[in-house]
């Protein structure tokens, strides 16, 4: 294009003589330096981005220490750059460097060499266009994704509930385990400003989760019947701490944490499954956890289901038991719900803890939110990567139709003369530019909704509650587009609608 616009010079040049080679180093120069600054910043801005990037990246990322800007990565960049430059510039030169110079000087000087390939910009324009669309896309699936995320119910209250871990303290005798939990636990509430504290294992978002097999009484005979649960061990006070709603039935009591009591509490969901249309309190179902033989367990009650290992997934059914129900010593993940922030009460809880043996060790001490945080890292993160994407491409589209309009312009300047000299508004001309542009837009877009509706799928595991072909995205996203589109063709019509009709028709002659 550059190159285009400068034929008229660059024939006047031939035509004092100056050498064709002459002509190429000084095209091709141009290009290299353009090249060089534009590779440059561009490993400016990688640079920055990495850096960026593994600031907000999930701590669970695979070798995210690893992630770097590596040397043959950077060669690898700056070969390429002077690759597209020799590719891109040197043909053009030779192209430029040949000028036919009666014929271009004999033009306008508007119009010279700006015939070129006119298809060829209008396709490039509509590629863009297209990945743009499509990357918008992801995009706005991925923003539908993270709101959804923040409207999730887990199932607890994640807000002034501090959690760690505590090792050691064990004993032999499970009498011995048994007292020393409620020492904990009484310890605990003797920190002013706790309101209650109560333990589990395994624990919300915290891992550990292993499923147990779980039936109804006649999977005795068929075991084909025998499902997967994700199995819990509590405390009495686990669901009010963690404020885990009770639909129907009772929760634990000190009285039922002890082995001889075989009492289940379950989530809806196993109750829906177990029990559809009847009343699961006072049902048995059978649960197969650490014994050679199904076990014939009462359901005393119905609690919300809890998001145990994601919050993008529900996960398996729930059942929970006592700690006792392992006999004792089993939990050995705790949360204090307290009166406000968590974090002031940990140097107060790791203190109390010290005061019961210097042998105990507390790991892991953060509050809810962090693991609430840690469950929304991988969608925010994916959310970034697309989002930027997306942006880039969008300004490079918004540039790219912006330029094929202003040759546009510049091209039929005299025929925009004509029109405004018989009449015609400069509205008129504004919507000529304008409708042009949206045409190419269109175009963009009609390519782009069928590599869209083909390129979310992938996205399918990625999504929370919205599907890939989610009309308000799309329609959302349409949006967005024509106001690229508007953007991008608003100043080339401005100029055009703006023209003198006797200026033009001058200068075109």
């Amino acid at each position: 294009m550059r190159n285009s616009l400068r034929e008229r010079e660059l024939a006047v040049r031939a035509a004092l003589g100056a050498h064709r080679w002459d002509l190429i180093r000084r095209v091709l120069a141009e290009s290299l330096l353009l090249a060089g600054l534009g590779t440059a910043t561009g490993l400016g801005l990688a640079w920055t981005g990495v850096r960026a990037l593994r600031s907000v990246a999930p701590p669970r990322l695979p070798r995210l220490d690893e992630i770097t800007l590596d040397p043959a990565v950077v060669g690898f960049a700056a070969l390429a750059g002077l690759a597209a430059a020799a590719l891109f510039g040197f043909l053009p030169a030779i192209r430029a460097a040949r000028p036919d110079v009666i014929r271009v000087l004999g033009a306008s000087s508007h119009t010279a060499g700006i015939g070129g390939s006119p298809r060829l910009r209008t396709c490039v324009v509509i590629a863009e266009g297209a990945l743009t669309f499509v990357l918008l896309i992801g995009s706005g699936l991925m923003v539908r994704s993270f709101a959804a995320l923040h409207r999730i119910d887990p199932g607890y209250a994640p807000n002034n509930l501090l959690t760690f871990q505590l090792m050691g303290g064990g004993a032999v005798d499970p009498h011995r385990r048994a007292a020393f939990i409620r020492q904990v636990q009484n310890a605990l509430m003797e920190v002013p400003g706790v309101k209650s504290a109560t333990a589990s294992f395994p624990f919300p978002l915290a891992g550990g989760f292993s499923p147990v097999r779980w039936g109804p009484e006649s999977a005795r005979l068929d075991p084909s019947k025998f499902q997967a649960a994700d199995f819990q061990a509590v405390l009495p006070g686990y669901f009010e701490t963690l404020r885990t709603s009770l639909i129907v039935g009772r929760t634990f009591t000190d009285a039922d944490n002890a082995p001889e009591r075989r009492l289940v509490i379950i989530d809806q969901m196993l109750a829906a499954k177990a029990f559809p249309g009847e009343l699961a309190v006072g049902k048995r179902i059978l649960v197969r956890s650490g014994t050679p033989e199904a076990e014939s367990v009462e359901v005393i009650g119905v609690v919300a289901h809890q998001r145990q290992t994601s919050l993008a997934d529900p996960g398996r059914e729930q059942i929970y038991v006592t700690d006792g129900y392992r006999n004792h010593g089993f939990v050995r993940r705790w949360a204090v719900r307290t009166e406000g922030n968590p974090a002031q009460f940990a140097a107060a809880i790791r203190a109390r803890i010290a005061q019961i043996s210097s042998g105990l060790l507390v790991t892991e001490m953060q509050p809810m939110g962090k693991y609430i945080e840690r469950a929304q890292a991988e969608t925010r993160f994916s959310l970034l990567l697309i989002g930027v994407f997306a942006v880039a491409s969008a300004l490079l589209a918004g540039v790219g139709l912006y330029v094929v309009l202003a040759t546009m312009v510049r091209v039929r300047t005299a025929e925009i003369g004509v029109r405004m000299a018989f009449g015609a508004a400069p509205t008129r001309i504004f919507r000529l530019v304008v409708g042009h542009g949206l045409r190419l837009s269109a175009v963009g877009i009609a390519i782009g909704l069928a590599a869209a509706l083909a390129a979310t799928r992938a996205m399918t595991k990625m999504l929370v509650e919205v599907k890939p072909t989610d009309p308000a995205t799309y329609a959302a996203i349409v949006l967005v587009f024509l106001l690229v589109t508007a953007l991008a063709t608003w100043l080339p019509a401005r100029r055009a609608a703006g023209l003198d009709p006797t200026e033009a028709l001058r200068r075109e002659s």
